[in-house]
């Protein structure tokens, strides 16, 4: 008996240091799994927020360019292409103060046009940051591009 226990003791030595390596390679992936998740985040927020602002700005335009002669004489609504030149840099001083700190400082973009008699379409891009860093980057850039577009429309509720 005294044999066994001398054998259980020196198979028991040879197995003391894995967790030492086990856990360290563990809090690394962790780690890395933990900025990707966060940097993806930031990367949906930051879309959501485009694409918010692409639709409420849409909205917006296409109240505002309504051309008010046109209803009144005609009953017709449609837009001023004057009103809505007009607009544009309204409409990138608004988005550029409604998207978040996710996107970098003078990146956003807004491009308005007209969609026809009575739309408006409009696009809002930009930078976004990425929290974390690099990690999990193809490019190996600090930012993401962020695209959104929407369309507004008049239309006459009955």
């Amino acid at each position: 008996m005294g044999q066994r226990r001398a054998e259980a003791t020196v198979i028991g030595s040879c197995e003391r240091g894995t967790a030492l390596l086990l856990v360290p390679v563990g809090v690394l992936i962790v780690t890395l799994l933990g900025s990707i998740t966060v940097d993806s985040a930031a990367a949906f927020v930051a879309q959501r927020e485009a694409t918010s602002a692409a639709s409420s700005l849409a909205n917006d335009l296409v109240t505002l360019a309504v051309d008010e002669s046109a209803l009144r004489r005609h009953g017709v609504y449609r837009l001023d292409p004057s009103r809505l030149r007009h607009l544009r840099a309204w409409a990138q001083r608004t988005t550029s103060d409604r998207v978040s700190a996710v996107f970098e400082p003078d990146s956003i973009t807004v491009i308005v046009s007209q969609a026809g008699p009575a739309a408006v379409r409009v696009s809002v891009s930009g930078s976004a940051r990425r929290i974390i860093g690099l990690i999990g980057s193809v490019q190996g850039s600090a930012t993401r591009h962020i695209e959104a577009e929407a369309t507004g429309r008049i239309q006459l509720s009955i």
